[in-house]
């Protein structure tokens, strides 16, 4: 099988290509983004990468036969300096490569809370994101399985000083979030990656899938 991955330098990303790369699963790879990741060891997988900017991710043709779909893709308001520009990567693109994929299965990470009627503009716009795949996953029969996490814990690449700030509170603060407040513990980057590996392997039963945060912490010390 081939798999395709856009976000692949970003917190999840790193730990997913390391993930694919390890699991012996994919004979191809191919990577989408602005940058090129560091690749230690890619074994008997052969990876290739393109560097695009995101906006001209619809000029690219997929260098092989796509079977599975990744998007780690994501931005915060900050990072991307104005709601348009947000809209640009956390929306446009993805939907823009899932749709170059043309992959019989998509996996696409959004967000806990996203909502496409929130009042809230980082979830409404996942929200919406998982709508629009959902329509085009619907109109063209293939499966689409979408993970939301609460906020990711790791090393990133670059600096995200709120994100920052919670990676130091709140993994001391799981303790005391227990009950309905579980949903919304951190998570570790390389256990969502773990997770999308999984359900990549899975029969999915259902064309449309989401898989919580919940779930995924279900997956620590597994």
């Amino acid at each position: 099988m081939n798999a395709a991955i856009i976000g692949s330098t970003g917190l999840v990303g790193q730990a997913l290509l390391k993930a694919l790369l390890a699991s012996g699963q994919y004979q191809r790879i191919w990577l989408v983004g602005r940058r090129s990741p560091e690749i230690s060891d890619s074994g008997d997988t052969t990876v290739t990468v393109s560097q695009c900017e995101l906006n001209d991710i619809g000029e690219l043709s997929p260098p092989f036969h796509i079977d599975h779909c990744y998007s780690s893709l994501g931005t915060t308001l900050k990072q991307a300096g104005s709601q348009a520009q947000f809209i640009a990567v956390d929306k446009t693109a993805v939907l823009a490569f899932v749709q170059l994929c043309k992959a019989k299965v998509n996996l696409v990470i959004t967000a806990l809370g996203a909502n496409p009627d929130s009042r809230v503009f980082y979830n409404r716009i996942k929200g919406e994101t998982e709508q629009a795949l959902a329509s085009y996953c619907r109109q063209h029969q293939c499966k689409l399985v979408l993970f939301q996490p609460s906020l990711l814990l790791g090393a990133r690449p670059h600096s995200r000083k709120l994100e920052d700030l919670g990676q130091t509170i709140m993994p001391h603060l799981r303790a005391v979030m227990v009950g309905k407040l579980r949903q919304y513990q951190p998570i570790e980057a390389d256990i969502v990656a773990k997770s999308m590996l999984l359900h990549s392997q899975l029969l999915l039963n259902k064309p449309i899938s989401t898989v919580s945060n919940l779930d995924m912490l279900a997956l620590r010390g597994s």
